[in-house]
């Protein structure tokens, strides 16, 4: 099983902030064979954070994306639809970190789960792309600070997806 979830808030700063902070502690107490994250200071702590501890790094969650801001406003997960419809190169890039988590996943035995802690603009392509293959539907907006989702592989690659949401201040997700 993998966990893929996006980096919990960050300050102005770059570092995180003391809210982020105590929302990743709150996600604790997962058992996890593996925990990784980007090369990124804010997800490698978010990962110690939810992880307790960081196990590597993997430039696979941090793809070039040809520049900040490429894609715009994405509010909801059917803009990214709409996006991997229209654009190859989203596609492609969906493709490329299906390829990654895929073999995250072969590091663990097939009843371990894997962390690994990405990026709002990262998560979402690939994401909306394996539910689609799944034939699973998705709605709602697009991913807050550690949100993203849980995927569950057999030896033939991913069976289900399911998002992980995260509550927000007055219950609304």
């Amino acid at each position: 099983m993998l966990e893929v979830r996006r980096h919990t808030e960050r300050s102005r700063t770059g570092g995180l902030t003391e809210s982020g902070i105590a929302a990743a502690r709150a996600l604790a107490g997962t058992r996890y064979a593996l925990v990784v994250a980007s090369p990124l200071e804010r997800a490698k702590r978010t990962a110690e954070l939810i992880g307790g501890r960081l196990d590597a790094t993997e430039p696979g969650l941090l793809p070039d994306l040809g520049g900040a801001g490429i894609y715009g406003d994405m509010d909801a997960l059917a803009d990214w639809g709409r996006l991997l419809r229209e654009d190859a190169q989203s596609r492609t890039l969906a493709d490329e970190q299906l390829a990654t988590w895929s073999r995250l996943v072969s590091r663990v035995g097939p009843k371990d789960t894997v962390l690994a802690i990405s990026h709002g603009g990262i998560i979402e392509l690939p994401i909306v792309t394996l539910a689609r293959r799944l034939a699973t539907p998705l709605a709602g907006p697009a991913f807050g600070f550690l949100e993203g989702a849980r995927i569950t592989y057999d030896g033939s690659g991913p069976k289900k997806i399911e998002l992980l949401r995260v509550q927000r201040v007055g219950g609304s997700p």
